[in-house]
């Protein structure tokens, strides 16, 4: 009757044991479910929207504001001057002069004619500026939007680690339990308890590790959505995004890629042209002062007109040395143009390439079937365990087969989000508008499945 009982106990701690594996094998979601109702994850697309309304963003449009008020100045013509003159005529108080010395009273207006020869130089220059500074504006965004992906992406990425240690804890705790339960039947020994007890610490310590992790990274993540992210969630699709159009095409039928769009080789080609302009400005000021003086003369009873002209002689150059400073930095800016093509070149075809190896890889690992990369990982540790059960295999082969299961499906997920950056990567680095151009992926499953 004794044996009886005791048969019947240990069927009922194994099958407690299973029951608790088996709800426990798939990736636990109450908690990401929970926060989700409490505030709705964030996406990327809500990320990258939230860029327009950074601080950072906003300081680029004021600069460009600015420009656009130099160049309305630079395009305005000077402001005539108006004189009047009194001539013979007594001090106040004083005695009145003789008659034969008539007063004269003469009232002239001088137009600056400089102008017209230094406002063409001054408008081109000023308008180079505003599309340097539009240019600059775009880069700051795009620059954003990439940190703020990568931030995003970080965020993701804990999310899944700490989920993916918490199964891996609770799986411990379950086979730990079931240690002792065989410990005390007599069947294991004592040292199996221990060992799994160690490598269930063990997890509870990467755990705490990677929930500290995961506090910053909403932390950074919150620096663009203005603290929107100290608690919420975000959510991105778990399949590779799809290139854009040429990446995949071998590189014989791949055409050359085109930096013309990045606003960084924009904005240095604008410097060059900026430049050129200030040269021309500068040797428009060799004349200076150059106006026109029209007016008229009151001598008694007569009335009579003044006309002359006003024209400085260049005998010394005075801005001989303002015209080889604009030489130079018109060199200078000829020079880092060229530099910033060879970067962005390399950068492009760098982009290319990442995202081409990656896509490839992210596509195999995605496979949606048994033979998947992640079910292929969740069998092997379903076979140890079960094999542990039966006495076929010892401790150390289930705890490494849960290991290689949580590396398996951070590998996974790392390689996802590699995949999405360098997507974002080529799309920054052909000058796109991120969110604009950020293509969409569909996905059957949870987003952190």
């Amino acid at each position: 009757m004794t044996d009886s009982i005791s048969g019947h106990m240990r069927f009922l701690r194994r099958a407690l044991f299973l029951c608790g594996v088996a709800m426990l094998t798939p990736i636990t979601r109450p908690l990401a479910s929970q926060t989700a109702a409490a505030a709705p994850p964030l996406t990327l697309s809500t990320v990258l929207e939230s860029i327009r309304s950074h601080p950072l963003s906003r300081a680029a449009e004021s600069r460009v504001r600015a420009a656009r008020g130099s160049r309305t100045t630079a395009g305005t013509f000077g402001n005539p001057v108006v004189s009047y003159q009194v001539d013979q005529t007594p001090f106040p108080g004083a005695q009145s002069l003789p008659p034969q010395i008539e007063r004269e009273a003469m009232t002239t207006a001088t137009l600056p004619l400089e102008y017209l020869f230094q406002r063409g130089p001054r408008v081109s220059r000023a308008n180079a500026e505003v599309r340097t500074a539009e240019a600059d504006a775009t880069a700051t965004r795009l620059r954003l939007g990439l940190d703020a992906a990568s931030a995003f992406y970080r965020v993701g990425l804990a999310q899944i680690r700490v989920e993916t240690t918490r199964d891996l804890l609770g799986w411990l705790d379950t086979l730990v339990a079931y240690n002792r339960a065989r410990v005390e039947e007599g069947v294991v020994a004592e040292a199996d308890v221990i060992r799994s007890g160690l490598e269930r610490d063990r997890a509870a310590a990467v755990a705490a590790m990677q929930e500290a992790e995961l506090a910053q990274a909403r932390a950074a993540l919150g620096a663009f959505v203005g603290g929107a992210g100290a608690r919420v969630e975000v959510q991105f699709g778990d399949v590779p995004l799809p290139l854009p159009g040429g990446i995949g095409e071998s590189s014989a039928n791949r055409a050359p890629p085109s930096i013309d769009a990045r606003p960084d080789v924009r904005a240095a080609r604008e410097r060059v042209a900026s430049s050129k302009a200030a040269v021309a400005s500068e040797r428009s000021m060799v004349l200076r002062q150059l106006g026109a003086t029209i007016g008229t003369m009151q001598t008694g009873p007569t009335t009579s007109m003044i006309a002359g002209i006003s024209l400085p002689v260049p005998l010394f150059d005075q801005n001989r040395g303002e015209i080889q400073r604009a030489s130079a930095e018109q060199d200078a800016a000829i020079f880092e143009l060229a530099a910033q093509e060879r970067t962005a070149t390399a950068d492009l075809r760098g982009a290319y390439e990442a995202a081409r190896i990656l896509t490839a890889q992210a596509t195999v690992l995605a496979r949606q079937d048994s033979a998947s990369f992640l079910a292929r990982a969740e069998e092997s540790r379903r076979i140890a365990l079960g094999a542990y059960r039966e006495g076929a295999v010892p401790l150390f082969q289930v705890i490494d087969a849960a290991r290689a299961w949580a590396e398996a499906r951070m590998t996974y997920y790392e390689t996802i989000v590699a995949q999405h950056q360098s997507v974002l990567s080529v799309l920054a680095a052909e000058g796109r508008d991120l969110l604009t151009m950020f293509p969409s992926t569909t996905s059957g499953g949870d987003p952190r499945r």
